[in-house]
This record gives C-alpha cells, structure tokens and sequence, in this order.
C-alpha cells in the first residue's frame, strides 16, 4: 500500500492519451484529475485484494490482474464510500457516454474467455520507461503461473500498438471491433491454454 501514489501516477501516465479514456474525458486537465481519482481507488481496491503488482525502484510500471478464482474484487462497505467522489465527479457522464464500448469489452471477454483464467486488466508503464523490459516482469510470472495451473490468460486493449506487445508474448488476436459512433477499436487478445 506504501506504493500507491507511485502507482497512480504510473497509470494515469500510461492512461492520459488512451483513446478510451480521452473518448470518455475530452478535457485533458479534466481527464487527468479525473483519471487520479479512478486510479487511487481502483489500485487500492486490487493492491488490497493482492491483484495489483509493480516493479522499478523508485516504482515505475504496474499491472492489475485478476485471477481465475475471482469474478471480480471484493468491496467493502468503507471503500464503496470512498467511491462516491469519482461517481460525482466527470467520471460517470463520460462512462455513461463510453457505455457502448464497455458493454463490447464484457461482450469480448466473455466470448473468448468463458473459462476460468487470468485476466490482465491495466498495464502502465512510464513512458520514459518504455523498451526496457518493464512489462515482461509484470507479465511473464503470471503466464508462467497460468502455465502450471492449466488455464488461459485474456486481456483486451483500444491501443494498436498493445497489440503488438501482447502477441509478443504469445496472445492471440481474436477479434478487432470497432464501435460505431466512437472510432474506438478493441482489440480482444487470448493465450490459450497450454
């Protein structure tokens, strides 16, 4: 928990120019705010639930992996409140206004990954932290874990250039949609089964 600050500015760095979250929150100033918010909350939720890693000393990339035994993270009564400001805040008119897109990204991911398995939630890396094998550490353990326990391993991005990295570690495209009325893309990504 001591490195949950860090955290939040590794991810709302990673996150300020994804096209869903400038989809959802036009206004960078606005997103950026906004996306501090989400991210102090969600990353406390996971890193109290044992799902969120990082690595870099000081801290310089994270990931929030859900894993097969969960369907999703446990809340409490005390964080459900400390969620109320991000629902007051711009947050929910742009999830509202992003409901489309996030009703395909559950569409995808129950498509291809029906079965219990890994799922790779957010990955951020500093970008000036970028090609320096930041993103292997955060994900070679959990593959390697899914390789001993027998399942797969799921993630989606609306990032063309994640594609990439993700079939470097042996994903595979699924599906690319793009959502009507958005010029979203979601790029749906599957390591099979071993």
């Amino acid at each position: 928990m001591q490195d949950i600050h860090l955290a939040v500015e590794v991810m709302v760095r990673a996150f300020e120019d994804d096209p869903l979250c400038v989809f959802m929150l036009p206004n960078k100033k606005t997103r950026l705010k906004t996306l501090k918010k989400f991210f102090y909350l969600y990353g406390e939720l996971n890193i109290t639930n044992h799902n969120g890693y990082g690595v870099g000393e000081p801290l310089t990339a994270a990931a929030f992996w859900l894993p097969p035994a969960e369907t999703g993270v446990s809340i409490g009564v005390r964080t459900l409140f400390k969620f109320i400001p991000l629902i007051l805040s711009p947050y929910l008119p742009g999830y509202i206004k992003a409901r489309k897109i996030m009703k395909q990204i559950d569409r995808l991911h129950l498509k291809y990954a029906p079965e219990p398995h890994y799922y790779l939630d957010n990955l951020g890396v500093l970008p000036s932290e970028w090609r320096k094998g930041l993103a292997s550490q955060l994900i070679r353990p959990i593959l390697n874990r899914a390789i001993n326990e027998k399942v797969a391993v799921y993630t989606d991005t609306v990032t063309r250039k994640n594609v990439a990295l993700y079939e470097h570690f042996g994903f595979k495209l699924m599906e690319e949609c793009t959502i009507g009325g958005s010029e979203i893309t979601v790029w749906a990504l599957l390591k099979p089964l071993p």
